[in-house]
């Protein structure tokens, strides 16, 4: 039995489908289940920024689908390798071809946007001619490729443009930097917020002067400026005056 206080770890492909089922009733999501099999696997195809597959419709016809993503914008990749180097747990995570939560934290604060997309971002295209929208043949798929996140959770970094590869390769090319400053409290690696908890906010991104102290990029005047207001603090802090009306004696 859970504890009050545990937080449920919830998969890829889970959540995957939980984004993309969103508002479809019961109805539409059975006739998405009754058309996987039409899909004809050896055609669908993950790429950087979408998916393609083929799949049988009546009569023998072929429908094209695809989902699109925009890929993750590189500019602060390099300040999040940095930061990497020391988070231990998710690089050996991320070794071990799987894709973390706090990795998603991780991106989120330094990128920008979360490594997980939500509905909105994702677009859609069919070749059939139904009228609902998303048509069956589009929930199938993303049926499909919750069920392949389940078991290749890297193609998530393939479909958002993240080289894992490569990405490993710059981690641990070098020992991590001596210029970050130290972790706070001794602790061993990067902390993340709720590392592997479903309910927590991704939106929220560091500002450009908090993202700079976490790397290590500050200005000499702002240390100097920090430490002189350090040095300016009192030794003791002032005694907080009586504020309680004096009562007269009992006679």
């Amino acid at each position: 039995m859970n504890n009050a206080g545990e937080r449920k770890v919830v998969s890829l492909g889970e959540r995957w489908r939980r984004e993309a089922t969103r508002d479809i009733d019961d109805q539409r999501l059975a006739a998405a289940l009754e058309a996987l099999p039409n899909i004809r696997k050896p055609m669908v195809r993950i790429r950087a920024g979408g998916i393609n597959a083929e799949m049988e419709g009546a009569m023998g016809s072929i429908h094209e689908v695809s989902l699109q993503i925009r890929t993750l914008p590189m500019k602060d990749w390099p300040t999040l390798i940095r930061v990497l180097r020391r988070s231990k747990s998710i690089i050996e995570a991320l070794s071990q071809a799987r894709v973390p939560r706090s990795f998603d934290r991780l991106v989120a604060r330094i990128i920008g946007e979360p490594l997980f997309p939500d509905a909105r971002s994702v677009t859609y295209g069919c070749s059939c001619d139904l009228q609902e929208s998303p048509c069956r043949h589009v929930l199938a798929l993303h049926e499909l490729f919750a069920r392949r996140l389940d078991e290749k959770p890297w193609e998530l970094l393939m479909l958002r443009g993240v080289d894992l590869h490569d990405t490993l390769t710059k981690v641990k090319q070098t020992e991590p930097d001596a210029d970050l400053p130290p972790l706070a409290y001794d602790v061993p690696e990067e902390p993340v917020l709720y590392p592997d908890a479903e309910d927590a906010d991704l939106d929220q991104s560091l500002g450009t002067p908090a993202l700079r102290w976490l790397v290590g990029d500050v200005s000499p005047r702002a240390i100097d400026a920090a430490l002189r207001a350090l040095k300016d603090l009192p030794a003791e802090l002032p005694s907080e005056p009586n504020t309680e009306p004096e009562t007269a004696p009992v006679s």
